[in-house]
C-alpha cells in the first residue's frame, strides 16, 4: 500500500487528538485551541516511539538510535516549552500563539518525518539484503 507510512501515523494522531478533544468535554473554542497547541507534543512522542523502535530493532541501530533518542528528548523539551508559552500567549489574547504553534508544528513535523524515515530505511535495507541473498542463492544453484 502506497504512503502507508504517512497514513497510519496520521490516523493514529487524529484518533488521539479527537478523543482528547471530544471525550468528556463540552465544546468551546478556547479548549479546542489549547488542544491544537498541544498537538505537537503528541507528534513528538509518536516520533520518539518510532525512534525507540528503530533503536531496539537491530543491534546495528543502537548507537545511531540512541543519538536520535537523545536529540528527540531535547526536541520534546523544546516542544513542551513552546506549547506552554503558546497557550499562555493565547490566554493573554496575544496573537504570538499562532506563530509559536506554527514553529512548534514545523519542528514536530520534521521530527516525525525523520523518525518514520529511520524505520522505513531500515526496512528497505533489510528487504534489499534479502533480495540480494536470494539472488545469490539462485545463482549458485
Amino acid at each position: 500500500m502506497e504512503h502507508l507510512q504517512i497514513i497510519l501515523p496520521s490516523v493514529l494522531l487524529l484518533i488521539g487528538f479527537l478523543l482528547k478533544l471530544l471525550v468528556g468535554r463540552k465544546y468551546d473554542m478556547p479548549a479546542t485551541i489549547q488542544s491544537v497547541c498541544e498537538l505537537p507534543v503528541d507528534i513528538i512522542f509518536l516520533a520518539l516511539s518510532f525512534t525507540v523502535a528503530f533503536t531496539i530493532t537491530k543491534v546495528d541501530n543502537q548507537s545511531s538510535g540512541l543519538f536520535y533518542c537523545f536529540i528527540g528528548i531535547a526536541t520534546a523539551i523544546l516542544i513542551v516549552l513552546l506549547w506552554r508559552i503558546s497557550v499562555d500567549q493565547f490566554l493573554k489574547k496575544s496573537r504570538w500563539w499562532i506563530l509559536l504553534l506554527f514553529i512548534n508544528l514545523s519542528i514536530a513535523g520534521f521530527a516525525i518525518n525523520k523518525s518514520v524515515s529511520l524505520v522505513i530505511e531500515t526496512k528497505n535495507v533489510e528487504i534489499s539484503n534479502i533480495d540480494y541473498e536470494s539472488n545469490q542463492n539462485n545463482n549458485h544453484e
